[in-house]
């Protein structure tokens, strides 16, 4: 899935690593860097367990390293509608998130990469 969804961004992809992939029997391990076009980068963790629960979290920053998004399911921010999933933004504020894959991450990405070019 990973490698289908650089593909289909190439317009807005410069580079990518994978650090981590390991499958252990129906769970894995997944852990990347994307660099976009505009010199931000994409730091993604994905962890799928054996009794089928997902921990994700994708971290969106710009060259400087500030915080521009950030998409998880830590399960804190309990009054956030889409509890556990969650986004922070400007490392400030906490809204409701329905982006919870990578296409649909990066998605928001390549829209806000038009919006600011």
């Amino acid at each position: 899935m990973f490698y289908n969804t650089v593909r289909e961004f190439a317009d807005i992809v410069a580079d990518y690593t994978v650090t981590e992939f390991r499958r252990y029997g129906a769970a894995m391990s997944f852990v990347a860097k994307v660099s976009f076009i505009d010199g931000s980068v994409l730091f993604i963790k994905d962890y799928l367990f054996i009794d089928g629960k997902r921990k994700y979290s994708y971290h969106w920053q710009d060259k400087t390293g500030s915080l521009l998004s950030r998409w998880d399911n830590a399960p804190h921010h309990s009054d956030v509608i889409s509890f556990p999933h969650h986004r922070h933004l400007d490392n400030t504020e906490v809204t409701a998130s329905t982006e919870r894959t990578l296409p649909e991450i990066f998605l928001v990405i390549r829209e806000a990469l038009k919006n600011n070019s």
